[in-house]
């Protein structure tokens, strides 16, 4: 036999010594038992020594200082402009126009017809003026004051004070936003707030919260809030758009908000129970600033939440 020959069947003797050793060695791939579900699905449960556990860490929930943020579109529903000397009211709609001007005129009204009743009345009293004719003086006097007020309605039901639309100075310009209830507790009567145009992206204005309207919106459950700013330069108009950023100080239970998961039209967090169990627990959420939503009922303060990989508890938990 030639000695390259011998050389070769030697290497491959060799070579299959060493995956066979290799072979001998290497240990059994062995799985780790699958979590358990319990009470229905609400606790998962790992084996004691199990490797997972370290995927899933957690911090501990706690009342947390925090400013809290709101941004609300709002319209421009009307300004005081100077016209041929005087104050001249410009609203978007010319439906509130009308009933502005209704709203005047009735006052006008009511004056007259209230200095006519009490000079029928003298009359009356004196013998100078029949009853026909002080019936008449009141039932004037009563149908221009319904109509004042249906007006009146009409106008705050827009968001607007009639009463202190009259005591507007010249550049005075009034805007509507619509808050949800849920909100409420950001804004403050007097209290100055940020606003943006898009006509004026690089300009931001302040604006005060004059009225809280008194009745919300059964539907929408939202309320009217009417702000309104000084506009010297006479860049706002009627019918333009905003944007309010409502901002006040808040303390709540805030969580990092990955660690909330939803299903069915509800949202659930994990709470750590013991090293190897995880609770499957529903909350209700509030408002959320950044990277931290306020968690309003279903956890209390000191509990451990699941942060990281909070949709591989939702898979075994829920199959989603």
């Amino acid at each position: 036999m030639k000695p390259i020959q011998l050389f070769i069947i030697i290497t491959l003797l060799l070579a299959g010594c060493q995956r066979k050793t290799s072979q001998q060695l290497s240990p059994p791939l062995v799985s780790e038992p699958d979590p358990e579900l319990k009470d229905g699905g609400r606790y998962i449960e790992f084996p004691a020594n199990s490797k997972q556990i370290q995927l899933f860490t957690t911090v501990k929930t706690d009342n947390q200082q925090y400013q809290m943020s709101l941004s609300a579109p709002a319209s421009v529903i009307g300004r005081v402009h100077k016209s041929g000397g005087k104050s001249l009211i410009l609203f978007d709609s010319p439906d509130i126009t009308g009933v502005y001007s209704a709203y005047m005129q009735n006052k006008s009204l009511d004056r007259t017809a209230r200095i006519n009743l009490e000079r029928i009345t003298d009359l009356y009293k004196n013998g100078a003026a029949t009853g026909k004719e002080f019936n008449d003086a009141s039932a004037e006097l009563m149908s221009v004051q319904t109509s004042l007020a249906e007006n009146e309605a009409r106008l705050r039901e827009a968001g607007l004070n009639p009463e202190s639309l009259n005591r507007g100075p010249v550049g005075t310009v009034w805007l509507i936003c619509d808050l949800p209830e849920s909100e409420l507790n950001l804004i403050k009567k007097g209290q100055k707030y940020d606003l943006k145009f898009p006509s004026f992206p690089n300009e931001t204005f302040t604006a005060n919260i004059d009225v809280v309207a008194d009745v919300m919106n059964t539907q929408t459950r939202k309320l009217k809030v009417r702000l309104s700013m000084f506009d010297r330069q006479e860049k706002i108009r009627p019918g333009m758009y905003a944007e309010v950023k409502f901002e006040a100080p808040h303390k709540g239970l805030m969580i990092p908000k990955k660690a909330v998961i939803s299903a069915n039209a509800r949202y659930y967090v994990f709470v750590k129970k013991a090293t190897n169990v995880f609770e499957r627990r529903e909350v209700s959420l509030s408002s959320e600033t950044g990277d931290y939503i306020e968690i309003s009922n279903g956890l209390t303060i000191g509990e451990e939440v699941v942060t990281n990989n909070v949709y591989l508890l939702k898979g075994i938990d829920l199959g989603i």
